[in-house]
């Protein structure tokens, strides 16, 4: 997701130098802040999974964390094929 906050900079400076609408240039900062604000989720998410992977033997796992897990893992590789 970082190539596409920084694109989305990138394109964003670009169309304020050829328009200077400051409405818009304060739109495009928040939209901005949001990517990197879901960025820094996604990471921490993942690191989240790892430490409860790595914390919890998996023979001891109740069947719902073990779904959670489940769960959460088929989200992060969607969302990293997503971003590919």
């Amino acid at each position: 997701m970082n190539r596409t906050v920084e694109e989305h900079a990138r394109k964003s400076r670009a169309f304020h130098e050829r328009h200077h609408d400051r409405e818009l240039d304060d739109y495009l900062a928040s939209l901005t802040r949001t990517l990197e604000d879901a960025d820094t989720l996604h990471h921490r998410f993942g690191q989240l999974l790892k430490h409860i992977r790595a914390t919890v033997v998996h023979s001891v796992r109740s069947k719902h964390l073990q779904g959670a897990i489940e769960a959460a893992e088929r989200h992060l590789k969607r969302s990293e094929l997503a971003q590919s």
